[in-house]
């Protein structure tokens, strides 16, 4: 399916494609909830073998750490699995709803998201910018929006005067 016909199928009549975009998330500081679980599991591990050698001194006893260590699979496979729905992602604006697809192996899904349920943009300080545009039932919760998106400045001018 070539790109065109993609779009003559989503887009409704008298719709305007305004941007399109893609999560692509830098590893980064500013990341730090997306790649900081698994270095600092990592770390905490690496201290606390440490700890335990200086402290007993058994040489022996090291493969007991050798547990605690495959628990820093766990961050790691979470961090793994959130890169690859990046990879999966794809992002929509038109002059009338935000799309947000999720491309799989059999399937695509879409989620449409009209202009009316949208709210003044926040940029969120990640590498590079994220956006939040639509408020979450309580005031606490981050905002949804378009993720990790290197093409920002082409995107806001659209967000903030919806055509």
């Amino acid at each position: 399916m070539t790109t065109s016909n993609f779009w003559d199928n989503v887009l409704e009549p008298e719709e305007k494609l305004l941007w399109t975009g893609r999560p692509q998330p830098k590893w980064h500081w500013r990341n730090w909830r997306l790649f900081g679980p698994a270095p600092m599991a990592a770390a905490g591990l690496f201290l606390a073998a440490g700890l335990i050698l200086a402290t007993s001194g058994k040489e022996g006893d090291v493969w007991l750490l050798v547990f605690p260590a495959l628990l820093v699979l766990i961050p790691l496979r979470a961090t793994w699995k959130q890169l690859q729905t990046y990879t999966a992602t794809r992002y929509a604006l038109t002059n009338r709803r935000a799309l947000f697809f999720h491309i799989g192996k059999d399937e695509t899904r879409v989620k449409a998201v009209p202009h009316s349920a949208m709210t003044e943009p926040k940029v969120h300080n990640t590498a590079p910018p994220s956006v939040s545009f639509l408020a979450q039932s309580t005031e606490k919760a981050p905002g949804i929006g378009f993720e990790f998106i290197t093409t920002l400045d082409a995107l806001l001018p659209h967000l903030e005067t919806p055509e």
